[in-house]
C-alpha cells in the first residue's frame, strides 16, 4: 500500500510539472522534522530545467523523506505546515536557531597572509614589511569598515567581496609597472616599467588610458612629500568590454600579473597620493563612487591622515 504523497510524486513525474501541488509539499513536510539550516545562495540566474532533471530532482524529494531531511522546503514550522501530533509523553523543546557566523577583525596586524575578510573593530591596524611591501605602516581604522582580504579596506562591498557601485576603498600599493592602457590592458605588450620616482609613476599614470586625469597637486602623507592626482573612470567606458570584463590599473610589483589594482565600477574616482618615503615610493589609493557620502569621505580622509610610515624600516640599503 503507498502513501497518498506517493501517488502524487508519481504524478508530478509523469506530467513533467514544475512545482509540486499544495497537498505533496504538506504531505512531506508531515514525515519530516528538520531545524533551519544555513542555506548556501546560488547563482541569480539559472538554465532552464530539463524533464530529466525534473525527474531527478523529484526523486530527490522522495529520497529527502526517507532520510528525514531537506533543504529544498520551507521549514516545517511555516504557514499552512501540518505538525505531527505529540504523544502525552512529549514535551515540546525548543530549536536553536544557529546564526550564521561573522569573523570579527580586531586591532592588530594585516596583510599578514592570512586572506580574512571580515567586519574590523575600530582601532591601530599594522602592515609590516615584505616582498611585495617595502615600507611598513599603521593605520587607524573607524567604526564600520571591513577588511576585504589582504590589506585592502572598505565599506560596502558586492557580494564575495566583489567591487560594488556604492563600494569606498582604501589601500596602500608598491608599483613598479602599469598598463598603457586600463581598459585593453595587455600582459604581454601592453606593460610599462613606471622608474622609481613619484613624479614618473604620476605622468605615467596621467597618460595612460581608460580613464580621466585631474591636475597633480603637491601634498604630503604622514609628513613625506606626495604628488596627488585623482583619476576617474571615463564615461565612456565600460568596463565590461574591457580585457577580461574589467578595468586594470596596473600588476603586482615585479610585475606580478597574479596580482594587482583592478575592477573599478564606472565612474568611480580614483585617488592617489604617491608619496617618497625615504627614497621608496609608496602609493595610497582611495577610491570612491559619485554619489558617495560626505560622512564616507570624511571617514576615507581620516584613515589617509591616520597613516604613520616606519621611516627607519624604509630606509634604502647603502
Amino acid at each position: 500500500m503507498t502513501a497518498p504523497h506517493d501517488d502524487l510524486i508519481r504524478a508530478f513525474i509523469a506530467e513533467g510539472r514544475e512545482e509540486l501541488p499544495d497537498r505533496a509539499f504538506d504531505a512531506v513536510r508531515g514525515e519530516i522534522h528538520r531545524t533551519r539550516q544555513r542555506v548556501v545562495i546560488g547563482p541569480w540566474r539559472e538554465p532552464q530545467m530539463s524533464n530529466l532533471a525534473k525527474v531527478a530532482l523529484a526523486a530527490a524529494a522522495v529520497v529527502a523523506v526517507l532520510f528525514g531531511a531537506s533543504r529544498l522546503l520551507p521549514s516545517a514550522s511555516g504557514p499552512g505546515a501540518i505538525q505531527p501530533s505529540p504523544t502525552p509523553s512529549q514535551t515540546a523543546t525548543p530549536t536553536d536557531t544557529a546564526a550564521p557566523s561573522v569573523t570579527i577583525i580586531s586591532p592588530g596586524q594585516i596583510c599578514d597572509g592570512r586572506d580574512r575578510t571580515g567586519p574590523m573593530e575600530p582601532g591601530m591596524y599594522s602592515a609590516l614589511q615584505s616582498a611585495t611591501r617595502s615600507v611598513p605602516y599603521t593605520v587607524e581604522v573607524p567604526a564600520g569598515w571591513n577588511l576585504l582580504g589582504g590589506c585592502d579596506i572598505g565599506k560596502y562591498p558586492g557580494e564575495g567581496g566583489a567591487p560594488s557601485q556604492g563600494e569606498v576603498l582604501f589601500s596602500i600599493w608598491d608599483v613598479t609597472h602599469i598598463f598603457s592602457d586600463a581598459c585593453g590592458w595587455d600582459e604581454s605588450t601592453n606593460v610599462i616599467s613606471t622608474g622609481s620616482t613619484a613624479a614618473e609613476l604620476t605622468d605615467a599614470l596621467r597618460s595612460q588610458l581608460g580613464h580621466e586625469a585631474s591636475a597633480t597637486t603637491d601634498v604630503e602623507v604622514d609628513g613625506f612629500a606626495a604628488l596627488r592626482t585623482t583619476l576617474t573612470i571615463a564615461p565612456e567606458v565600460d568596463p565590461s568590454t574591457c580585457t577580461n570584463g574589467y578595468i586594470r590599473l596596473w600588476p603586482a610589483a615585479g610585475p606580478d600579473f597574479q596580482g594587482g589594482f583592478c575592477c573599478s565600477p564606472k565612474n568611480s574616482v580614483v585617488d592617489l597620493r604617491i608619496a617618497d618615503v625615504n627614497g621608496q615610493r609608496v602609493v595610497v589609493l582611495t577610491e570612491n563612487q559619485p554619489d558617495t557620502s560626505a560622512q564616507d569621505l570624511d571617514e576615507l580622509k581620516a584613515i589617509v591622515d591616520s597613516i604613520s610610515f616606519d621611516a627607519t624600516a624604509a630606509s634604502p640599503a647603502p
